[in-house]
């Protein structure tokens, strides 16, 4: 399922478990793994002095082709094959490039970059999640978390498929259970009909039917879709506000991988605010599919 891995770094602590984790299911699916750094030319663009922007680019490449070789060493210790990339331009622009480029099947990054860890997802990150054609994996970084590549076939043991019957959750339901099949992970499928819904007083009754009627059908499709490469499914219907009712559902039964479509049903432009509420809020790596 993934050939190609991209994972996009700056060489921060930030952006390391990202890493890791993307070293992790390159090993399981015996992937080349692409290090790619980009020198952010904003940055140094508005300095006036020649000499100085030119010692500015010259130590962001210094620091891209370390943070580069950091990401490949540890690839190289499990036999990986490996490519890197140093690039100067806007960090999401080039990113995209790469991707179409050399035909990237997944891109494994960090919420934030050097040197944040708000709330707020980073703005690279929020673009790339927007926008990309193949499945992003996110990782918020935690100082609690320490993850052991020497154990990665056990990373994830469950996975969450968050589905509102949408094209986008559909596909993510594909790409959790692809993972679950490599994993021999428990697949937890869930519909969480938004209650805020019902604060409507003119929303007819059979409007929410159809949404039950949706939820449960989803439901059954994903099912169906695990018992065809003889996953576990496990289904639970719901109802609330999305966002938490998904990471409630995570910390209730240690679920290691969230996997959702990066779209709602109501938007194809848009990153879904149920989507980026869960990525800029969960502990756990986000897989997210357009």
């Amino acid at each position: 399922m993934y050939d190609q891995i991209l994972i996009p770094t700056d060489g921060s602590t930030e952006t390391e478990q990202a890493a890791n984790h993307g070293l992790g299911l390159a090993r399981t699916y015996d992937a080349t793994v692409h290090a790619l750094y980009v020198t952010d030319t904003s940055e140094y663009a508005a300095v006036p002095e020649a000499d100085a922007r030119e010692q500015l680019r010259t130590a962001a490449e210094k620091a891209g082709r370390r943070a580069t070789a950091e990401v490949v060493e540890t690839a190289a210790e499990f036999d990986l094959t490996t490519e890197r990339g140093i690039r100067q331009g806007t960090p999401y622009e080039e990113i995209f490039d790469y991707v179409d480029e050399r035909d990237i099947d997944l891109v494994a990054m960090g919420t934030h970059g050097r040197g944040g860890r708000g709330p707020d997802l980073g703005s690279t990150t929020l673009r790339v999640v927007r926008n990309v054609d193949v499945p992003v994996l996110t990782v918020r970084f935690s100082e609690d978390i320490h993850l052991d590549l020497e154990s990665h076939y056990g990373i994830f043991d469950d996975v969450l498929v968050a589905t509102d019957g949408s094209d986008g959750s559909m596909a993510a339901a594909k790409q959790g259970i692809g993972i679950a099949e490599m994993y021999g992970a428990t697949v937890h499928a869930l519909y969480v009909v938004d209650t805020n819904t019902y604060v409507f007083e003119d929303v007819p009754r059979s409007i929410v039917g159809i949404l039950k009627e949706s939820g449960n059908a989803g439901l059954d499709e994903i099912v169906e879709m695990g018992r065809e490469v003889n996953v576990e499914v496990e289904t639970s219907f719901r109802r609330g506000r999305p966002s938490q009712e998904l990471l409630d559902y995570v910390d209730e039964n240690d679920v290691d991988l969230l996997t959702l479509g990066a779209h709602g049903r109501t938007s194809e432009v848009h990153l879904g605010s149920t989507t980026e509420r869960v990525i800029r809020t969960a502990e756990q790596p986000t897989l997210t599919v357009r």
